[in-house]
């Protein structure tokens, strides 16, 4: 009995050993995001006029999985009823995280439109997405109200 437990043991061991990974198999790629519009050039911004339409049009992938994406508003001047209506939007027509979740590529396509009395100025954001190993990637659009 004291040898079959011991085979039995041994048998495990060797078992559990041979299935523990022991390879590096690490995903160490950074998501891709390509988009059409906005812009992606701070030398060329995508130009509204004030209660003008930005359309977010593109595509978000990874070798393996996606995990998340995420949109926010940098560095604006000020904080004022735009930027307010501007994040609103941006909440509602954002697609959410769990909509690239286990995707290896996702379209991402949604407008928004600007208040009519948006202030004359650059706005930049920010598109992250990051991937199940978490690798992020972030791309800046540059927009331009006139």
């Amino acid at each position: 009995m004291k040898i079959l437990n011991f085979a039995l043991i041994l048998f495990f061991t060797l078992g559990m050993l041979s299935c523990g990974g022991g390879g590096s198999d690490s995903d160490k790629t950074a998501p891709s995001i390509n988009f059409t519009s906005p812009s992606t050039n701070a030398a060329s911004p995508t130009v509204i006029t004030a209660g003008g339409t930005v359309t977010f049009s593109g595509t978000v992938s990874d070798n393996k999985e996606l995990k998340s994406i995420g949109f926010s508003i940098l560095g604006v001047k000020t904080v004022n009823d735009f930027i307010q209506d501007f994040n609103d939007q941006l909440a509602s027509k954002k697609p959410s995280s769990t909509s690239v979740l286990d995707k290896e590529e996702d379209r991402v396509n949604f407008s928004i439109e600007t208040l009519a009395g948006a202030p004359a100025a650059n706005y930049k954001l920010t598109c992250t997405v990051i991937d199940s190993s978490d690798n992020p990637t972030t791309v800046t659009f540059y927009i331009t109200v006139e």
